[in-house]
C-alpha cells in the first residue's frame, strides 16, 4: 500500500506539472506588453530575458526582437495545429522535466561532496611518470569477482589512459578499488608493482591542472560510489517478458 501511494503521488505530480505548463498564460497589463503578434501579447520581462542572454549591445536587439517574433510565430503554428495536445509533447514535456530534476540533483551532490587534494597525491602522481605500472583488472559479474578472466598488465605510465594514471596514481602496491560504469561497479583494479625504468624520462606534467584533475576524478568516483549505493538499497522487481540488457538475445 506504502508503494502504491508514492507511486500515485509521483503520477499526480508529474501530472500537475504538465498542466501548470499547457495552462494558458495570465493576461497582462498594458504596461507590461512589449509588442504583440497576431495579437498575442509578449511581455517586457520576455524582451530583456532575451537582451540578458545575448547582450545589450544596440546591435542585438533588433535580431533578439527578430528571434521573438519568429519564436511566438512558431508556438502559435504549433498550437494551431493542436501539436501541443499530442501525446510526443507531453511525453517531451515529462521527459525534460525528468532531466532537469536529476541535473539540479546532480549539481547539488556535487556540490555537497568535499574532496581535498594534498600536495602529496599530486607529488605522488609526478613521481610516477616514466615508471612501469604492473596491475591486474578483475571483472566483476553480480558484485562478484571472477578470478579467471583477471587480466594482468605492464604499462608505462605516461602510457596510461588519463583515467587510470588518476586511479593508479594515489594507489598503494597490493591495494584493491572498484571501478565504476553509471553507478554499477564493473571490475576491480589490483596494482601488483611499481618499477622505476630509467629508459623512460619523465614527463613535466603541470602541477594546477593535475590538482584540476584530480579533484574532478575523485568527485566523479564519488558520485559513481553514491549511485551505486541508491542501487544497492533499492528494490528493483524485472517484470516478466521484460529482457535485461545483460540477457542474450535470442
Amino acid at each position: 500500500m506504502k508503494y502504491l501511494l508514492i507511486i500515485l503521488s509521483i503520477v499526480i505530480f508529474s501530472s500537475m506539472v504538465s498542466f501548470y505548463y499547457l495552462l494558458p498564460p495570465e493576461p497582462m497589463s498594458v504596461q507590461d506588453v512589449a509588442f504583440h503578434v497576431n495579437g498575442h501579447p509578449v511581455s517586457r520581462e520576455t524582451v530583456e530575458g532575451q537582451h540578458r542572454k545575448t547582450g545589450y549591445h544596440s546591435a542585438d536587439r533588433e535580431g533578439d526582437f527578430e528571434a521573438l517574433v519568429t519564436k511566438q510565430l512558431l508556438i502559435k503554428e504549433a498550437q494551431r495545429l493542436g501539436l501541443d495536445r499530442k501525446k510526443d509533447f507531453r511525453m517531451a514535456l515529462k521527459n525534460y522535466y525528468e532531466q532537469s530534476l536529476i541535473n539540479v540533483l546532480t549539481d547539488h551532490t556535487i556540490a555537497s561532496m568535499e574532496v581535498k587534494i594534498s600536495e602529496q597525491d599530486i607529488d605522488q602522481y609526478l613521481a610516477s611518470s616514466g615508471s612501469i605500472f604492473t596491475f591486474t583488472q578483475i571483472p566483476l559479474e553480480k558484485g562478484e569477482p571472477i578470478d579467471e578472466q583477471s587480466q594482468q598488465n605492464s604499462v608505462l605510465f605516461d602510457d596510461l589512459s588519463e583515467s587510470l594514471r588518476l586511479l593508479l596514481a594515489t594507489m598503494q602496491v597490493g591495494e584493491q578499488v572498484g571501478q565504476f560504469e553509471t553507478g554499477t561497479e564493473v571490475s576491480l583494479i589490483r596494482l601488483d608493482k611499481i618499477e622505476r625504468d630509467d629508459a623512460f624520462e619523465p614527463v613535466a606534467y603541470d602541477r594546477d591542472r593535475i590538482r584540476d584533475q584530480l579533484e574532478n576524478y575523485r568527485k566523479s568516483m564519488e558520485m559513481e560510489r553514491w549511485i551505486n549505493g541508491l542501487r544497492s538499497r533499492a528494490s528493483i522487481i524485472v517484470s516478466d517478458g521484460v529482457k535485461r540488457n545483460d540477457e542474450k538475445q535470442l
